[in-house]
């Protein structure tokens, strides 16, 4: 589902809905959801939750970049199964001892993703702004925020090209850990060092400066109570579904 077409009543920009909220109201969901995933033990409820996230990327058109981020994860979630279940021969108790873990760590990635490729930095300086956050720790953070986008795509163009070279799937290549540790891992640290240098001078050199950005009121829009009110509903059913209703609405 196009979230941005089910709101397009409220959306009036290139941006999208998404990227029109306050960034203080994505902030607050991230947190809700690192709550929750802590209180619930559930393992599908956490899937789901994750799912969740997956489609808001999908739906803000960041699922490709931030495929190679969440495609790992759930490689070594599988790799992680399969090698207690060889060593115990247990399923049951390999997917239950490694799979809460796994998905909170997912969640944890795909509402960071999500944040990151819908805030832009100058939004989020604003936003920190209104709340007297020295500038020094603004200006850290935007240029964090500049760099989580640049690094997915530079992964998800190391990817491409090692599929290119070798003219094979994704798939085959995740049958081969070497390749992928020498033709994507190590390229991509490789390119960390030096996309986070890049980053930090192109903010100086664009004279970005938070201590100038305008503080102002901490304002909300109705896309931020719409964007609020809808996820506090998931959560809060979510957490009634699984029995665990009571934690979920006090944290609420």
């Amino acid at each position: 589902m196009d979230l941005n077409r089910v709101f397009s009543p409220f959306t009036t920009t290139e941006t999208g809905f998404f990227g029109e909220i306050n960034p203080l109201s994505k902030i607050m969901i991230m947190l809700l959801a690192v709550a929750f995933s802590v209180l619930i033990s559930r393992l599908w409820v956490l899937v789901v939750l994750g799912a969740i996230f997956t489609g808001l990327l999908a739906s803000s058109g960041s699922l490709r970049a931030a495929t190679p981020f969440l495609s790992f994860i759930a490689f070594f979630w599988v790799l992680s199964v399969v090698a207690v279940f060889l060593t115990s021969g247990d399923m049951e108790y390999a997917i239950g001892f490694l799979g809460p873990f796994f998905a909170r760590f997912f969640i944890l990635v795909a509402a960071g993703l999500f944040f990151a490729f819908t805030t832009s930095p100058r939004s989020l300086a604003e936003a920190l702004r209104s709340l007297h956050i020295p500038g020094e720790i603004v200006f850290t953070l935007t240029v964090a925020l500049r760099y989580i986008p640049a690094l997915a795509v530079e992964a998800s163009s190391i990817w491409d090209s090692l599929k290119l070279r070798l003219n094979a799937s994704g798939l085959s290549l995740a049958r081969r850990p070497s390749l992928i540790y020498r033709g994507l891992i190590i390229p991509l640290i490789i390119r960390v060092v030096k996309i986070s240098d890049e980053v930090a001078v192109a903010a100086e050199t664009r004279a970005f400066n938070p201590r100038r950005v305008a503080g102002g009121k901490m304002t909300f829009s109705y896309r931020d109570a719409v964007f609020l009110l809808v996820s506090g509903a998931i959560f809060t059913l979510l957490g009634l579904i699984s029995g665990g209703g009571s934690a979920v609405c006090g944290l609420i």
